[in-house]
């Protein structure tokens, strides 16, 4: 059995007219924030990445600069097996050989692990983002609540069609000195969730703003694991080089020296690797700390119960964004394309298959975080929640669409903005349709995995 729901943004705004008046922004946030507590765990947490900070670089460069070393005193002192007294030809080129194979792989070594440091690429997603003038109540409203929870305010407030939120540095490394933070909210929760509720997953991020230390030695760490990352796991014109140097055509020398770069090369990497996985484990395990943190700084501003509401209803809106993203991809096969993800997203989720619900649920409650995982399980946040008891300080209950102008058009342009992001030029005016809802009360044949992108 199936419903179809046809919604036209024009003639349902998402909006109240009245919206927030200036006095109730005012007195949003009035009352006494309960204290903040800190736990053990997090401040070891803090001290390992700090550690690892300064014990990855000199790793790195360390490797560098022995490499440089070795192959200088190979230059140095390996010269002196030209001088035994041979003459013969074929002896006198396997020499030459031994003598110049560690010398181009102690080069392409040095060169493999310096040129990622400085040659990245540029290509990448460009946000969308929300300007202050368009959206005035929504940067009043986050920025209060920057204010009342001591952290600092962000630089740009970026919008997706994704059920979920986030926090980033913009700029790299210089974003860290001059707090370029960002500000990542979903749609999707918005369309779904109470104010208070919404309120909670946005106190939740600037909780994260408001761990300085944490916040950069976790930036820091992660963007040099990912040069030890690159350099391990990753292909680099050198290794097509040395394929093309060790064809089956190639000199009996020629194999030599890509067998012996192969080695060196190898050889790093397998040392880089193992500090990759030690640095990723250690600020992973920060980072479930962290999010234990900005869980109860959110709860002081909301209160427990609806943060623990806002995280386990959180699971649900993102199987609901899977699910319109796969319908998406399906129309994509006629050139058709929903003109709307929220709006289908909000209506998937109010009729999830009770097959689909029992899934996540048994996986909420049953899933154990690995070494490697980012969050904490949900289930222990939740309970760390309620065993908190902090009932918080929102004065406000509305629809969490109240905070935003034009919400109905917002969702559109994150829509076009998602489809662009994947299909680029491919992408036509025509391709959009009016979003057009067919709710299945039975469950798909399997849960919806991970998420995917019409293309």
């Amino acid at each position: 059995m199936s419903t179809t729901t046809t919604t036209s943004q024009k003639t349902a705004p998402a909006r109240p007219a009245s919206g927030i008046t200036g006095a109730q922004l005012a007195t949003a946030f009035d009352g006494t924030l309960e204290r903040r507590q800190i736990s053990v765990g997090y401040h070891v947490g803090i001290a390992l990445v700090a550690v690892a900070m300064v014990l990855l670089p000199l790793v790195y460069f360390g490797i560098i600069a022995a490499t440089v070393w070795l192959v200088w005193f190979h230059i140095t002192h390996s010269v002196a097996m030209f001088h035994t007294g041979i003459r013969s030809g074929r002896v006198m080129v396997f020499l030459g050989v031994i003598y110049v194979a560690p010398i181009i792989a102690g080069g392409l070594l040095v060169l493999a692990m310096i040129l990622p440091l400085f040659w990245r690429s540029k290509r990448g997603p460009r946000p969308l983002w929300v300007d202050r003038r368009e959206q005035p109540i929504l940067y009043a409203y986050v920025e209060k609540l920057c204010d009342t929870m001591r952290a600092p305010r962000p630089y740009r407030i970026d919008i997706c069609a994704a059920a979920n939120a986030s926090a980033h540095v913009d700029n790299g490394f210089f974003g860290l000195f001059r707090r370029r933070l960002v500000l990542t909210l979903g749609l999707p929760l918005a369309r779904s969730m109470t104010l208070k509720q919404f309120t909670g997953v946005v106190a939740h991020e600037l909780g994260h703003f408001s761990q300085g230390s944490s916040m950069r030695l976790s930036y820091v760490v992660h963007n040099i694991n990912r040069w030890f990352a690159r350099m391990a796991y990753g292909r680099s014109g050198i290794d097509d080089m040395l394929d093309e140097a060790m064809n089956s055509d190639s000199h009996w020398s020629f194999l030599l020296i890509g067998l012996m770069c192969r080695m060196v090369i190898g050889l790093a990497r397998l040392v880089l690797k193992v500090m990759a996985l030690v640095a990723h484990g250690l600020t992973m395990n920060l980072s479930r700390h962290a999010e234990f943190d900005a869980d109860r700084q959110a709860a002081r501003i909301v209160g427990g119960d609806a943060m623990g509401d806002a995280l386990q209803g959180i699971p649900f809106l993102d199987a609901a964004f899977t699910l319109a993203l796969e319908r998406a991809q399906a129309g994509w096969k006629r050139r058709r394309l929903p003109d709307d993800l929220v709006v289908m997203t909000h209506a998937l989720h109010r009729h999830l298959p009770t097959e689909l619900k029992d899934s996540l649920t048994a996986q909420i409650l049953t899933h154990e975080a690995s070494w490697f995982d980012t969050h904490p399980p949900l289930y222990k946040r939740v309970a760390a929640l309620k065993k908190a008891k902090l009932q918080g300080v929102l004065k406000l209950d509305a629809k969490a669409t109240v905070l935003f102008k034009d919400f109905d058009e917002l969702a559109k342009m994150a829509t076009l903005d998602t489809y662009q992001s994947v299909l680029g030029n491919l992408l036509q005016p025509e391709h959009l349709v009016a979003t057009k809802v067919e709710v299945v009360t039975k469950a798909p044949a399997a849960p919806p995995g991970a998420k995917t992108a019409p293309g």
